[in-house]
């Protein structure tokens, strides 16, 4: 057989694909969040034996229409809460297609993909309000960011010993500070980078869930005078659980005063930068050394599409670089692969590139911002029944809740909201997840979405309490 396919071949082929991509779309307004999988359909998946001979393009091509597109993760609809895993705009879809096609290595070199990689990061910078040299790549999303950002940070605070002598000849044992609402990469990151967890420091929060900068400022005084040497802090721009914005000026002052690093995990939350509620939560992101973006959340672009941004590009570069002998032609600038730890690289920018356009960064701000209107609305509608309790209301678009009817205890509350989220996410009519707050178990529905509109939302809240009545009479 051949791999190779004639133009028309491939053209129906293509053609093919995109009406199931398009009639997936089309079914995604009035569909189910998630339709689950039989375990034999998982099983199937997973230990189909290795093909031995050939299958033909396009049984594969039906095979994915009947075994693989009708059971998606979810994200695409707009009754989706969970993570924050937002729907891709359309067009970034077919650019993902055309990034594909053209299959270019973004190690760098002389070609067109180089150039488009360049220029997104530029407009990234610009939203943040980081210089234009600044260093920035593209890479798989912001666990990856945050990784890359703080490895810029360990190379400039050992002075570049760690590349030759890890952390062995350190003076004493660098610490790290995040607050107990920190994303759990940083943790990994920190374990990774030969940090050892032991030296992560958690900074309490205060009623708002932000890192509390006393607090801070008493920690580093405290492991000063324990024969420690803090080196970084990892802020929020926005954390996972509650959307919470550390108080990112003050937090830059500290790291000014004791010669900290300042990182910023704004992974999903940088870019509400742009929306109209969030004026002056964002000051002092300008002054951080390094920032993770994932413009595959706020952006609407197609999963993976992750970004790391360091003040300093010759840190970054000094960082990573390693330039084989191989790899020193076709250079009209540095390669990308100089920047992080990726060699072979994935054509990312297109998807952003194209999508950007489409909508605008005034788009942006509108859609953010609706985004964020109707966290508002769901946060009010809440407090309107007497079923629910709201538990946190951030400044982003993540609000926090738990299924509270009169009659339950608070001593059940716990098992009454598991279970009742076991028994919506199986039945998939919305799909929402939980996350701990204070000790309790709290619902948390993101909306990071175009497609979420008001009557989205009470179908979600109308299906929590149906659902919580369910486990209720099961229980009784």
């Amino acid at each position: 057989m051949t791999l190779d396919m004639s133009p028309e071949e491939f053209r129906q082929l293509g053609y093919r694909a995109v009406d199931l991509l398009a009639e997936q779309l089309a079914s995604v307004p009035n569909g189910p969040a998630r339709r689950m999988l039989t375990e034999e359909q998982r099983q199937a998946l997973m230990y189909q034996p290795l093909p031995e001979q050939a299958h033909s393009p396009e049984a594969l091509i039906e095979r994915c229409a009947s075994d693989i597109l009708p059971y998606p993760m979810g994200n695409n609809s707009p009754r989706f809460f969970a993570w924050v895993n937002s729907p891709a705009a359309p067009l970034g879809i077919l650019a993902e297609m055309l990034a594909a096609g053209f299959n270019a290595s973004l190690a760098g070199g002389d070609h067109a993909g180089t150039y488009v990689e360049h220029g997104v990061l530029n407009w990234l910078k610009e939203i943040v309000g980081f210089p234009t040299d600044a260093g920035g790549i593209l890479i798989s999303g912001g666990s990856m960011a945050n990784l890359t950002g703080l490895a810029v940070m360990r190379h400039v605070q050992t002075e570049g010993n760690a590349r030759t002598d890890g952390l062995t000849n350190e003076s004493a044992p660098m610490v790290v500070y995040t607050s107990d609402q920190g994303h759990s990469s940083i943790q990994k990151a920190i374990e990774l980078l030969g940090f050892g967890n032991k030296h992560l420091h958690r900074v309490p929060v205060d009623d708002q869930f932000r890192m509390d900068v006393s607090a801070l400022r008493a920690a580093i005084t405290a492991d000063q005078a324990a024969g420690l040497r803090p080196v970084c802090v990892a802020a929020s721009a926005g954390t996972v659980n509650t959307g919470a914005i550390d108080p990112l000026d003050e937090i830059a002052d500290v790291c000014a005063e004791a010669g900290l690093w300042l990182h910023v995990d704004g992974a999903y939350g940088a870019v509400g930068i742009l929306a109209e509620q969030t004026a002056g939560l964002y000051r002092g992101i300008e002054r951080a050394d390094s920032i993770s973006l994932d413009p595959h959340k706020w952006l609407y672009v197609p999963i993976e599409c992750g970004c790391t941004l360091v003040r300093k590009a010759q840190a970054m570069r000094d960082t990573f670089s390693l330039v084989p002998s191989y790899l020193r032609d076709d250079r009209a600038l540095p390669w990308f692969a100089e920047f992080g730890f990726q060699q072979t690289r994935g054509f990312r920018a297109l998807k952003l590139w194209m999508t950007i356009q489409q909508i605008g960064i005034q788009g942006y701000r509108e859609s953010i911002s609706r985004d964020i209107s109707l966290a508002r609305y769901l946060q009010e509608r809440i407090r309107q029944r007497d079923d629910f309790e709201l538990c946190a209301a951030g400044p982003l678009s993540i609000t926090c809740f738990r299924y509270h009817p009169p009659q339950a205890s608070a001593s059940s509350l716990d098992d009454l909201n598991r279970r009742l989220l076991e028994v919506v996410q199986q039945e998939g009519q919305v799909f929402l997840t939980s996350t701990t707050l204070r000790d309790q178990v709290v619902l948390r529905a993101c909306i990071v979405n175009f497609r979420t509109t008001e009557a989205d939302l009470d179908f979600l809240l109308d299906t929590l309490a149906d659902a919580g009545r369910r486990v209720q009479g099961d229980q009784s």
